[in-house]
């Protein structure tokens, strides 16, 4: 009971705290120009990809409407099933606690903070000293990789966690029990909320690594067996480490159930469900040359120029970790003790990350499961990064070992010698600063194949003077046997050389972010049902609009991205979003590759009334110039419309969201698309279906069949009134009134003069259904994605409401597992207490 109490006052020790404390306070000073007004952290994706759900889905919960769907973007988009919104990510109720803005940037802060506790608590749980355990927090918290990924931020909220995975996985299999594994499960469940998919992935492979490469004193004793009776003492030993993943797996699968089983069914719908090209998986790995960044800060120039956005990886921004995390990992990789789980894991990150780069990947992206759906392989360099910042603490509690003993003369002599080196290096480029230039310059070392040679220079200076100051700090400490001042002056330092980064992140004023565009004034103050288009071009990242202030923010804003609209609630045909529904997305695909939007009937059927576009649109009786943003530009009116400048269209005629038809075909999937981008295609009169519609009360004169369209095709033609295919039906769109709106459910109110087809230009997918006049009915897959159901004559309340059965039954099954781990522990705690008073 006496340890027991000494461990959980741990953390209240002197050393303990104030280490807290400096990571706290290094976490907050890192970002303290957000102290001096009301900013966000918008750069990258965090501006136009994680705010703009995140505000919707925390403003919907707010008003009491939970965002299982969002019907505001791609017509209408599961949502609550994508796990990296992070709707019930347990840091996220700060959304709820404070405003907006003060949230979202308080979530990345203490998330950076989380990182580096995690990491010392890690190093602290394997008996390194807490200088060590400091050190480590520090790197992992400042170097460049979470700067990195404050911008993709489910990789920010999922790999923070990861070291007390680690730790609490690590007591499992040293110490089976419940309750290391149950807590493994949690903090995996934690990751897994957090959205990042692919660390969780990782990090399942990474606790299989540790099941065999951990060290053990059971394993060590084995060693010493004879060769035949090995096996037999070591497969108990593997067999119980095998016991604890496949239990925290369990535990994991239905602590997660309420995400993860609407996330299956959405990747099972999704464009990911099927694989993606080995180029699109590909992009971004970390090529060799790329270890450089961990030394020189965007050695390469790839953030100046778009060119090599793609091209490049540009997944990290920064991997800067400077100088001494390095001097300390190699230290401990030769002279220390357990390094093989350590090697092993830094082999597996490498591995995967270079991607493209590493010959066996092929492979692994055929026949390992789900990595034909996962991009940017550079990603998985989260577990080097961790493993350098560990073994860089596990490296000083070696040195600091061999100072004690006055071991290892000759590394001692040997960090001098790298400290002079360096030092002379340094000051041959201060004092022949234009030589070394012209130097480079000469050998091309300079833009565009790498950054600007001056920036470079700036950047190796320092590199090289903090790298000689630390072996001189090393040296120091191994002659004084580390006495505190010099642990505080190395602590000191490498905290100045990581706050290097300091600053290189993108903010906006969080008014700014919010101010509606002239044009989306124009949109809001329409009250009617509709929809939004911004053409292909537009919103492609290669298109420049000519604006009167061109920053990232004000570009995002005029081109009406649809993420950005989300912020307003209003509907568009597309979004940003990685895992969209693939029907959706073909369908648009084959809309934006027609030669323009007049070339089919497509834009009608999607409802579109407003169309943002840098191409001038043939002003005729369909669309109409009702805006161009041309305020403070140089020119005539008449030239700038035809240049990249951002103009707004009105379609004259639009189609409603929802309509009714007679006419129906029957066809295959597969032809639809083909019959849709023909010009003969009109949505208004007719519906594309893939089986035959049912009526209560079947509709007369019975159906003709005739030959399909085009040579692959076949259709049936449906005459609910012996009418002609594409003659309209005068009267009835306009007997269509939708009632009311909220996230998972539409009302609408329909007058029927006849047996019809009632269409809904939303995205078709499991889990809605359709009720008239309070009775369930069919849900047909209309027009190749979207929805329609059949409606006798009369007048009919219909009402779409999502409810689907993986957010239910995944709710089910996390609640069981929830009381299933409260009953572990409560077993547990009463095992323990039988035996402290039997003892």
């Amino acid at each position: 009971m006496t340890d027991k109490i000494k461990k959980k006052i741990e953390w209240v020790k002197p050393t303990n705290f104030l280490a807290g404390l400096a990571l706290f306070f290094a976490s907050l000073f890192f970002f303290y120009d957000l102290l001096g007004g009301k900013y966000l952290l918008a750069e990258r994706d965090l501006g136009p990809y994680f705010i703009p759900p995140r505000f919707f889905w925390v403003e919907s919960i707010k008003h009491g409407n939970f965002p299982l769907w969002n019907p505001f973007q791609f017509s209408g988009h599961p949502f609550f099933a994508n796990p990296q919104h992070a709707v019930v990510y347990p840091f996220n109720s700060l959304f709820f606690l404070l405003p907006f803005d003060i949230a979202f940037n308080t979530i990345i802060v203490l998330h950076f903070f989380m990182g580096g506790l995690f990491t010392y608590s890690f190093l602290r749980d394997l008996k390194v000293n807490p200088t060590g355990s400091l050190i480590s927090g520090l790197i992992f918290m400042l170097s460049g990789y979470l700067l990195s990924v404050h911008s993709l931020l489910t990789i920010l909220l999922s790999s923070v966690w990861t070291p007390l995975i680690l730790m609490f996985f690590r007591r499992a299999i040293l110490k089976p029990g419940f309750r290391n594994e149950v807590f493994t499960a949690i903090f995996v469940t934690f990751s897994f909320l957090g959205g990042g998919i692919e660390i969780v992935y990782g990090n399942f492979f990474v606790l299989l690594i540790m099941v065999i490469f951990s060290p053990s004193p059971t394993i060590e004793f084995v060693g010493d067996k004879p060769r035949r009776y090995k096996f037999l003492y070591i497969f108990p030993v593997y067999w119980k480490r095998i016991r604890s993943l496949f239990i925290v797996s369990i535990l994991f699968l239905s602590l997660s159930a309420i995400q993860l089983l609407p996330f299956l069914e959405l990747f099972h719908h999704s464009i990911r469900g099927s694989g993606m090209s080995y180029q699109e998986a590909t992009t971004w790995s970390f090529a060799p040359k790329d270890v450089l960044l961990f030394f020189l800060p965007d050695a390469y120039g790839y953030f100046l120029d778009m060119k090599k956005y793609w091209v490049s990886q540009c997944w990290f921004k920064t991997l800067y970790a400077g100088g001494l995390p390095f001097i300390l990992s190699a230290i401990f990789l030769i002279f220390g003790r357990g390094r093989r789980l350590y090697l092993a894991l830094i082999l597996f990150s490498l591995f995967l990350s270079l991607g493209k780069y590493n010959p066996l990947y092929p492979f692994v992206f055929k026949y390992v499961p789900f990595f034909n759906g996962i991009r940017y392989p550079a990603k998985f360099l989260y577990i080097f990064i961790l493993v350098l910042s560990i073994t860089a603490g596990l490296g000083f509690q070696r040195l600091s070992e061999l100072s004690k003993g006055n071991e290892k003369k000759r590394l001692k002599r040997l960090i001098l010698v790298f400290s002079l080196v360096f030092g002379s290096v340094l000051l041959f480029s201060a004092l022949g600063h234009q030589q070394v230039e012209h130097f480079l310059k000469l050998k091309g070392i300079d833009s565009p194949d790498f950054n600007i040679l001056a920036v470079n220079l700036h950047h190796a200076q320092r590199f090289l003077f903090y790298l000689a100051l630390f072996f001189l700090l090393l040296r120091v400490g191994y002659e004084v046997r580390w006495k505190g001042w010099v642990k505080v002056l190395l602590l000191v330092f490498l905290m100045t050389d990581l706050f290097g980064n300091m600053g290189f992140y993108g903010k906006e004023k969080t008014e700014d972010y919010f101010r509606k565009t002239k044009a989306l004034e124009t949109i809001s103050s329409d009250r009617d049902f509709f929809r939004l288009f911004s053409t292909a071009k537009t919103i492609s990242q290669d298109t420049t609009i000519i604006i009167e202030d061109p920053t990232s923010l004000n570009i995002l804003k005029e081109k009406s991205l649809p993420t950005m609209n989300l912020l307003f609630r209003l509907h568009d045909i597309w979004g940003i979003d990685v895992i969209r529904v693939k029907r959706a997305d073909d369908l648009y695909k084959a809309f934006t590759n027609t030669p323009s939007i007049s070339a089919t009937h497509l834009i009608d059927l999607y409802g579109v009334k407003y169309i943002t576009s840098v191409t001038p649109l043939e002003e005729n009786n369909k669309f109409e110039l009702i805006y161009a943003r041309l305020e403070n530009l140089q020119g005539k009116r008449e030239d700038l419309l035809k240049e990249n400048t951002i103009k707004l269209y009105k379609n004259r005629r639009p189609l409603p969201r929802a309509w009714l038809v007679k006419d129906f075909r029957v066809m295959d999937s597969g032809a639809m698309l083909s019959r849709m981008t023909s010009k003969d295609f009109r949505p208004g009169r007719e519906v594309l279906l893939e089986e035959d519609p049912k009526w209560t009360n079947p509709p007369t004169p019975p159906r003709r069949r005739q030959s399909g369209y085009g040579a692959s095709a076949t259709f049936t033609q449906g005459g609910l009134g012996g009418l002609n295919v594409g003659e309209p039906l005068s009267g009835l769109p306009q007997k269509v009134q939708i009632m009311s709106e909220s996230n998972n459910r539409l009302v609408l109110q329909v007058e029927v003069a006849e047996d019809s087809l009632l269409v809904l230009s939303d995205t078709y997918y499991p889990g809605w259904k359709a009720f008239v006049d309070g009775k369930e009915t069919r849900i047909y897959r209309a027009d190749y994605a979207f929805r329609a159901i059949s409606l006798n004559s009369g007048t009919h309340q219909v009402e779409f409401v999502y409810d689907p059965i993986s957010f239910k039954l995944g709710a089910g099954v996390t609640i069981l597992g929830i009381l299933g781990c409260l009953g572990i522990g409560w077993v547990v705690r009463q095992k323990s207490s039988s035996r402290s008073g039997t003892s």
